[in-house]
Order: structure tokens, then C-alpha cells, then sequence
């Protein structure tokens, strides 16, 4: 599902990878709609809208077709057993997403449920490029709805720091007065430091219960790196010192070390928003703890 987002004056979509791909859209391709029927319209690159107006369609089209977004199912919902073979998905940086490294780190079932979620959708194959092997894509409504960050394009969306305040965790009486503790423990520190790192899986999926309701609006983001460990950080704080991040590294890579020592933020804070952006293609680790620009 695709959302429309306002940015100043205007009313901004991002457009699916298979639609980019399908399309073969390109940086500064002109794009256009016209009029399908009542209610709906055709989009394509301007270049081919002459062609489909009068009937020529290009090569690999048989017919003009509206653009169509299937619902994910009857009821707009997947089942927890896909969302867990999503997540287990993202724990892979975009760049390694290939068929090889991803069927590694599924078993039979959750491969079943990984062309299901392709069927409806939800994931997809792309290249970036004419040649390059296809990559495994979380379609991004999907990947905004049910996983627990946004994308990082979304920053002109965020609330001012001012308006933002972390939902209480939710009580639950289940829940050993121990982990509960800890849990509260947690939250305090994201609320006073900006970030938290979780060394488990267990506590990452405690907190992120707990938060849940932060989590769907955008206010907590989160991401798993290869180190195993769980990056946690509000979304004022990724937005407070993302840009900084960026700028710092306009002119070469730079190590962790050095980054956090330029803009006087902990490393571990540093760290859980490069691995945010290298999942959102801004920059990529060249090494262990040297990041450039992607």
C-alpha cells in the first residue's frame, strides 16, 4: 500500500521498487498521468504516454492497465509467521539481500511463506541495475506497517522534538516483575540517552511490545546489525544528528570513532544511525566501523 505524504504544498508519494523497476524510471525521467476512467488514472513515463494514447504500446506491454495495489489480504492484515520470516528479512543488510544469502537463513516453512509474501506482494526481486542480481525488496507500506522503523526519507514527516513523548509501556501482568523492571529500566534510558542497545532478542522484543504504540507512529525506530546486537533510538534523536552524520561524511569515510568525536555524540548513538541509513541506501559499510557514502 502506498501512502501519500505532504510536503510543504505539495502532496508526495514514494513509488514501490517494482513499480520503479517495472517502469525502468530513472533519476530526472519525466513522468506523467492521464486519464484511465471516472475515477483513476494511468501512470507512466512520459515518453511512453504517447504510444499508449494512441494504442502503440511499447514492447513489453500488451495493453494500457491502470496501476492496481492489491490488498495484502481480505481483511489488510499478514499473519505473525510472516511478519516473523520480515523481520528475520531485515536483519539482512538491502545490499546482501540476495536469493543465495536469504534461503540460508530460512527453513522450509518459512520459504513457503516467503513466495507467499511475494504472491501478495509484499516482498519482491529487484535490480537496481540491467545485469546486477536481484535483491529481495519489503515492499515499503509493508515495510512502514508492520516492521519497526520508517524509512528514512520519511524525516520532513516527523513531529518536532517538542511535540514528541514515548507512550507509556503497556503493563503486562504475565510478565515477571524482574523483566518488567528491566524493561522500565530500558525505556528510561532510551527517554534520558536518545538510544539504547540490546544485546538479545528477547529484550529487543520485549521493548519493542512494550513500545508498540511509539513504534507504529514513528516516534521509536529500531534495526538489528550484523554484530547481533539491536539498535534502538527515538526518531528525534536520528533526526537531531542523521543530517550531522551525512554532512561529516560529504568528504571521505570515516570511522565510528571519528564521527562521534566530530559532532560529540556517543559512538554506540553514532552506530545505530549509520545502520539505519545504510538500510535506507544513504551510506554503506566498507569495513568494519568505516562508513561512506552510499
Amino acid at each position: 500500500m502506498v501512502k501519500v505524504y505532504k510536503s510543504k504544498e505539495k502532496l508526495v508519494i514514494y513509488l514501490p521498487f517494482d513499480v520503479i523497476e517495472t517502469l525502468s524510471l530513472k533519476e530526472n525521467d519525466e513522468v506523467d498521468f492521464f486519464r484511465f476512467k471516472e475515477n483513476s488514472f494511468i501512470f507512466a513515463k512520459k515518453s511512453d504516454i504517447t504510444e499508449l494514447i494512441v494504442g502503440k504500446a511499447p514492447k513489453e506491454m500488451a495493453a494500457p492497465k491502470p496501476i492496481i495495489y492489491p490488498a495484502i489480504n481480505a481483511t489488510g492484515e499478514i499473519s505473525r509467521d510472516e511478519i516473523d520470516v520480515l523481520k528475520k528479512l531485515d536483519t539482512l543488510k538491502y545490499n546482501t539481500r540476495s536469493k543465495e544469502n536469504v534461503l540460508k537463513i530460512l527453513d522450509k516453512e518459512e520459504r513457503i511463506l516467503l513466495k507467499g509474501l511475494m504472491k501478495k506482494k509484499a516482498v519482491s526481486l529487484f535490480a537496481k541495475e540491467s545485469g546486477k542480481e536481484p535483491l529481495f525488496s519489503i515492499t515499503k507500506g509493508i515495510y512502514d506497517r508492520f516492521l519497526m522503523r520508517k524509512n528514512a526519507q520519511q524525516v520532513a514527516a516527523t513531529p518536532k522534538p517538542s511535540e514528541v513523548k514515548i507512550e507509556a509501556p503497556k503493563f503486562r501482568p504475565s510478565a515477571a516483575s524482574a523483566s518488567q523492571a528491566d524493561e522500565n529500566q530500558n525505556v528510561a534510558k532510551l527517554e534520558k540517552e536518545g538510544f539504547i542497545v540490546l544485546q538479545s532478542e528477547p529484550e529487543a522484543s520485549s521493548l519493542s511490545l512494550a513500545l508498540e504504540g511509539s513504534i507504529r507512529r514513528g516516534q521509536v525506530l529500531g534495526t538489528r546489525s550484523f554484530n547481533k546486537k539491536f539498535y534502538i533510538i527515538l526518531r528525534t534523536f536520528f533526526d537531531r544528528h542523521g543530517p550531522k552524520i551525512l554532512k561529516a561524511l560529504k568528504d571521505g569515510g570515516m570511522r565510528v570513532s571519528q564521527i562521534a568525536s566530530e559532532i560529540e555524540v556517543d559512538e554506540d548513538g553514532v552506530r545505530a544511525i549509520l545502520y539505519l541509513l545504510a538500510e535506507s541506501g544513504d551510506v554503506s559499510e566498507k569495513r568494519k566501523d568505516f562508513f561512506t557514502l552510499a
